[in-house]
């Protein structure tokens, strides 16, 4: 992942976030700093002008919508 870019969920989940990511695009803002410590990491992303917060597993769920 890297900070900045465009990402948009493509893998199907009974997650309760899919529906809210489904078709939209994400971007990465990044480590959560008030949040990562320790071995837990929590990355945040503006999705429809709203800042959101996930743990690391929901990375795999996401791919580049933007192509470099």
């Amino acid at each position: 992942m890297k900070v900045g870019e465009l990402y948009i969920l493509s893998k199907r989940a009974t997650h309760q976030t899919f529906s809210e990511w489904k078709g939209k695009p994400a971007l990465y803002l990044g480590e959560d700093p008030e949040r990562s410590h320790g071995r837990t990491r929590w990355h945040a992303f503006m999705v429809k002008g709203e800042r959101r917060i996930t743990d690391q597993s929901f990375l795999k769920m996401l791919d580049p919508l933007t192509t470099s």
